[in-house]
């Protein structure tokens, strides 16, 4: 998960706890990679378009390079089209941020185990 807020984090790490998702974020994909014990294995990345990236083209290249299979979601506010826009010629899957609010546990659940 990269993200700058804290709040939102702690929210979708409940989330993650609760069907046993391990929730890791950071500020930038250079910082979180090295966290990460397997990053070929991580299912989903999502990303907080409110930080600052100056490509986000490129941090979709690193996310994929280290994690082929990884479905990546990207949300931001709605007012912020131009990134929503650069996240979809991406090629991420774009939430608002209230779409991605309402969806946190759809989303997280999906990724984890089947008991």
């Amino acid at each position: 998960f990269l993200t700058k807020d804290l709040m939102f984090q702690s929210r979708v790490a409940s989330v993650g706890k609760a069907v046993s998702v391990a929730i890791v974020a950071d500020r930038s994909v250079e910082r979180l990679l090295p966290r990460l014990a397997e990053p070929a294995t991580i299912p989903l990345w999502i990303i907080d378009l409110t930080l600052d990236l100056e490509d986000v083209a490129a941090v979709g290249e690193s996310i994929r390079e280290a994690s082929p299979n990884a479905k990546i979601i990207a949300y931001g506010p709605h007012v912020h089209v131009g990134k929503l826009e650069a996240a979809a010629a991406a090629g991420f899957e774009v939430l608002t941020r209230g779409q991605f609010d309402h969806q946190i546990s759809e989303i997280v659940s999906s990724v984890a185990d089947p008991v």
